[in-house]
């Protein structure tokens, strides 16, 4: 009875195991990583969400900030953007016009950066 019991144990940590160790795959979408940071602007908080990939490449970014002059600020967003993706970081140059957004959109995206 024992030995059945013994044998019986062992066949359920082995089905365990089996269950247990499945096969790991790895995908492109698993590579990159989602960042979030928040700045200051000129109308209140920008906040920075930005995609990384595994090799510390920002290849998207996207930026909210609610409360910026929509003709001013709010516009700028858009480019302010593009120049992440493109400095691969935050040293942008900025927008003219739109010093205190650009200020809140580097700190937000170096606040993102260092999560």
């Amino acid at each position: 009875m024992k030995k059945l019991l013994a044998l019986l144990l062992v066949l359920v940590m082995v089905v365990a195991l089996v269950a247990c160790g499945g096969k790991s795959t790895s995908t492109a979408a698993a590579a990159s990583v989602t960042k979030t940071g928040t700045g200051k602007g000129f109308g209140g908080d920008i906040v920075a969400t930005l995609t990384v990939e595994s090799d510390g490449t920002v290849s998207d970014c996207k930026l909210e900030g609610a409360s910026e002059t929509e003709s001013i600020g709010g516009a700028a967003l858009e480019e302010l953007a593009k120049q992440v993706v493109a400095a691969n970081g935050a040293e942008i140059d900025g927008v003219s016009g739109a010093t205190l957004t650009t200020n809140g959109v580097k700190d937000a995206v170096t606040a993102a950066l260092a999560e």
